[in-house]
């Protein structure tokens, strides 16, 4: 497993990739945390930051997905560096 970082306090955390408000099964604040692996999702952008890669993450007692926009590496629309791609996994 590797270790990604969150910059942003309040970061929903979510069931999957996708953007409906009841997806969200609680927020995480800013740290490391283990990631899984990662698919393709909705499009999230923030400013000049854009991408639809999500990354599931365990987060204490929880697991789920947040936007690869609130990871502190990668580029626009591409996947994080060192987290395993698969096939989305909630379609």
């Amino acid at each position: 497993m590797a270790t990604v970082h969150v910059f942003k306090n309040g970061t929903n955390l979510r069931l999957s990739g996708l953007l409906q408000s009841s997806n969200i099964i609680g927020t995480v604040d800013k740290g490391d945390y283990d990631a899984q692996h990662q698919c393709v999702g909705d499009r999230v952008t923030e400013g000049s930051v854009t991408n639809v890669w999500w990354v599931k993450i365990k987060a204490g007692s929880k697991q789920g997905w947040v936007s690869a926009v609130r990871i502190s590496t990668g580029d626009n629309n591409d996947p994080i560096p060192g987290i395993p791609t698969q096939e989305v996994e909630w379609a």
